[in-house]
């Protein structure tokens, strides 16, 4: 099968020789000169490698694009060639997703490294995106996840040197998979915890919550655990501090997560079974590459730059996807899908796409805030939760560290689910 290429470079003469000798290794070759005919020819044509200049019609454009291309699919091989690329660029390119960063003084003389790169980083993607498959895979049981797949799912964490984003799926994926089994056990560290004194935390969680009553009991219960967890971390034993943290993380996201539910059960039940909405589903999407519409796609990324969302474009198609598959039987799988769904489908809004204008007027009926700012807020808060507790999303700040932004962000999503008639 010919690996299809797509160079971006708004040099003409570059692109004619990079495009002639890719076709005499018998690549098939695109060409792009600026972010967006790239980004425009990627959706049209889903070539298999990118190679991008850095400096276009401005000293970064190349550093967009990979950034845009992440947000659509996070695997997708990438080369970044820089004629004035300083280290610290070639740096942050890595850091945005670029596989290989090479330089473009130098690559006439070094035109192996340029085909070494593409293939090296095509065979990588494939096993990647394998990989993401089998977790997405073991996502779509729902409910009923095998021990096999929990056991796969700790097989993929533990492999020494994984990708960040697999990682971070595979996380979520387990957390979901494992979540009885957590509150269990965190109700079984509740019990032998010596001198729990409930009532101050009860007494505490009323002065912050005046009418904690109308929370769901089992809201109240993981929040209760939460909050006494929590208040007990400065004391913990050396050594537990991080499985410790984690612990606090998980109630506190299971509290916000069975709230939300809870609220929006029957808005979720409603929408997911009437017809309409698939039809709306269906409208935003590409039915020949089940990608999302391109004039969609690029509505969330404008969105998710004004509202710094820690969600992907391909995130978005996963979950458009499952309700496809699931209907009426679709469940979201966290605090992100469902952060997803109340900013695709939880507001009134109209967005052009190829086939046309399409009119999404709040199929999930969410009409507790005031504003469509005040929705979209919300729901970066509920993808944020989740985004914080993750380990493997910015591992470089300690579980200790990230325990009080879970807490406050828990805390003001509980505010703001609050309300939501039940």
């Amino acid at each position: 099968m010919t690996t299809k290429v797509l160079i971006v470079d708004d040099n003409e003469l570059y692109r004619k020789a990079f495009r002639r000798n890719l076709l005499l290794q018998n690549y098939e070759v695109v060409e792009a000169e600026n972010a967006e005919e790239a980004l425009r020819i990627y959706e049209e044509q889903s070539p298999d490698t990118i190679v991008t200049d850095l400096s276009m019609r401005t000293p970064t454009e190349g550093l967009d694009l990979i950034r845009s291309i992440r947000q659509i699919d996070p695997l997708v091989p990438l080369v970044m060639i820089s004629a004035v690329g300083t280290f610290e660029e070639g740096s942050i390119a890595k850091e945005l997703g670029a596989d290989r960063v090479l330089t473009k003084q130098k690559i006439e003389d070094h035109l192996e490294d340029l085909y070494k790169a593409i293939e090296t980083s095509r065979t990588n993607s494939a096993r990647l995106k394998t990989l993401r498959a089998e977790v997405e895979k073991i996502v779509g049981e729902g409910d009923e996840v095998s021990q096999k797949s929990v056991a796969r799912l700790r097989e993929i964490i533990a492999t020494p040197g994984q990708h960040p984003l697999i990682l971070a799926e595979a996380y979520d994926a387990l957390t979901n998979a494992t979540a009885v089994e957590s509150r269990e056990r965190l109700e079984a560290e509740l019990g032998r915890a010596p001198g729990v004194n409930m009532e101050k935390v009860e007494k505490d969680l009323r002065e912050i919550f005046p009418d904690i009553e109308r929370f769901a009991p089992e809201t109240r219960k993981e929040l209760k655990t939460a909050e006494y967890f929590y208040q007990r971390q400065g004391g913990d034993a050396p050594g537990q501090q991080e499985d410790f943290s984690r612990s606090i993380g998980f109630s506190y996201c299971f509290a916000v997560e069975n709230e939300a539910k809870v609220r929006l059960r029957k808005r979720l039940q409603k929408f997911l079974s009437d017809p309409v909405s698939l039809k709306i589903i269906k409208s935003l999407t590409d039915p020949r590459t089940r990608q999302l519409d391109l004039f969609y796609h690029q509505y969330l990324l404008r969105l998710q730059q004004s509202y710094h969302f820690e969600f992907t474009v391909d995130n978005a198609r996963q979950v458009f996807q499952r309700i496809e598959e699931h209907e009426s039987r679709y469940k979201p799988d966290g605090l992100k899908a469902l952060g997803i769904m109340i900013v695709c489908f939880g507001r009134d809004y109209t967005i052009k796409t190829i086939k046309g204008n399409v009119k999404v007027e709040n199929p999930m009926s969410v009409k507790a805030f005031a504003s469509d700012e005040e929705t979209l807020k919300f729901a970066q808060l509920l993808v944020s939760l989740q985004h914080y507790r993750n380990p493997y999303i910015h591992p470089e700040i300690s579980e200790m560290e990230k325990i009080s932004k879970i807490r406050d962000t828990a805390l003001e999503c509980l505010r703001q689910i609050a309300r939501i008639p039940a």
